[in-house]
C-alpha cells in the first residue's frame, strides 16, 4: 500500500565500494572507483563509502586488495563532486594512525565495534574527531545482545560527542519486528541520529531497511546489486525505489542508479547472485559467515553435511568470535 511522504526524508549511504569489495575479492581497479562513484554521485547518492572491505587499515590476513586505503581515497577524491565520502575501521584491526590517512581525503568515518566492546573505539573517535571527521558507530552484531545494551553504548558514543550511530545486523538474521525494537531503543536515547545496515541471509535487507526507516533510523545503507560479503547486503536500486514510491528521494536519480547496477556490476561474478543456502543458514542461526571456508572443509573432510555443522556450531559455540579451534570442536564432536 503506498503512503504519503512526510517530511522527514531518508539518507541513503551506499557502501558498493566498501562493503562490495568482498564480491570481488577486494579487487576493484581505479576505473571502477571512477564509474560507480561518478554515478552514485551523479545520480544525488549523499554519502558513499569506499576503502576495504574490512577495514582501512588492513593486514594482509585480513585480505589484499588491489590498491592501498590512499591510493583508494585519491582515486575517489579525484571523481567525486557532491558526495562525502568516508570509509570503515574496525579498532580491533586497525593501526590508529589509519584514522590520520582517512583524514587527508574523507569526510566521515565509521568505527566498527561490540557494543560491550566500546571503550575500544574511544581513542579512534577521539582521533577523528581532531582531524574534523564526521564519526559514527557501527554497533556490530547488534543481534547478539539486547536492545538496552545497544543503548547503553549509544549513550557513551553520544557523551564522546559522536551523534550517528548504527544498529547493524550483519549476520542478516534480523525480522522486520526486531529491527523496530532495536532502532527504537536508539531512537529513544536522544540527542543522536540512527543508522541502519542490513544484511541479506533471509531475503529480509530491503524490508528489514524500510521498517527501519519507519521505525526512527535515518541513515540508511545500501550497495548496487545488493554486493557484499556471504549473502550481500541492502540493495541500493531496490530500496531506492520501494522509498521513492512512498513518496520520498525525489532528487534522486532512480534510473542512473538502475543503469548503473547494469553496467557496473551485472556479470562481474561468474555464480548468480542470488542468496547461498548456507548463508540464509547462518542468518537463521545468527552466526557470522566469515569461517564458511573451513566450515565447509572440515565438514567435507568429516563428510558431514555443511548445513548441519552450522547448525550444531551454533548449538554449542558462545560468543561473538568463531575460531578454527571452535569449528574443529565442534566437527570433532559431531564425528564421534
Amino acid at each position: 500500500m503506498l503512503t504519503t511522504a512526510t517530511t522527514r526524508e531518508p539518507v541513503i549511504l551506499d557502501t558498493t565500494i566498501r562493503d562490495g569489495s568482498y564480491a570481488v575479492n577486494f579487487g576493484y581497479d581505479d576505473d571502477d572507483l571512477r564509474k560507480i562513484i561518478g554515478d552514485l554521485d551523479g545520480a544525488g547518492i549523499p554519502y558513499v563509502e569506499i576503502g576495504h572491505g574490512v577495514t582501512i587499515g588492513a593486514t594482509a590476513a585480513q585480505g589484499r586488495a588491489a590498491r592501498t586505503d590512499e591510493e583508494y581515497f585519491r582515486a575517489a577524491r579525484a571523481t567525486v563532486r557532491k558526495a562525502k565520502l568516508g570509509a570503515v575501521i574496525v579498532p580491533a584491526l586497525a593501526p590508529i594512525e589509519s584514522v590520520d590517512v582517512a583524514a587527508d581525503y574523507l569526510d566521515f568515518l565509521r568505527m566498527c565495534v561490540i557494543a560491550t566492546e566500546f571503550e575500544k573505539a574511544v581513542p579512534f573517535v577521539e582521533r577523528a574527531r581532531s582531524r574534523g571527521l564526521e564519526v559514527s558507530i557501527q554497533l556490530v552484531k547488534s543481534h547478539l545482545f539486547e536492545p538496552d545494551v545497544l543503548a547503553r553504548a549509544a549513550k557513551q558514543a553520544r557523551e564522546l560527542g559522536v551523534r550517528i550511530v548504527y544498529v547493524v545486523d550483519t549476520t542478516g538474521t534480523f525480522l522486520p519486528e526486531d529491527v523496530r525494537r532495536y532502532v527504537e531503543a536508539l531512537r529513544d536515547v536522544g540527542d543522536i541520529t540512527v543508522g541502519y545496515h542490513g544484511h541479506n541471509n533471509l531475503g529480509m535487507a530491503v524490508a528489514n531497511t524500510l521498517e527501519a526507516f519507519e521505525a526512527g533510523a535515518d541513515f540508511l545503507d545500501a550497495t548496487l546489486m545488493g554486493f557484499g560479503r556471504g549473502a550481500g547486503n541492502c540493495q541500493t536500486e531496490s530500496l531506492i525505489a520501494a522509498l521513492q514510491r512512498r513518496g520520498h528521494l525525489a532528487g534522486v536519480d532512480l534510473d542512473r542508479i538502475l543503469d548503473a547496477a547494469r553496467s557496473n556490476m551485472l556479470g562481474r561474478v561468474p555464480e548468480s547472485y542470488g542468496i547461498d543456502p548456507w548463508e540464509i543458514a547462518f542468518g537463521f542461526h545468527g552466526l557470522d559467515s566469515l569461517q564458511l571456508d573451513r566450515i565447509r572443509a572440515a565438514a567435507e573432510k568429516a563428510s558431514l553435511s555443511v548445513s548441519r555443522v552450522i547448525r550444531a556450531i551454533a548449538k554449542n559455540v558462545a560468543g561473538p568470535w568463531l575460531s578454527p579451534e571452535d569449528i574443529d570442536r565442534v566437527v570433532g564432536g559431531m564425528r564421534a
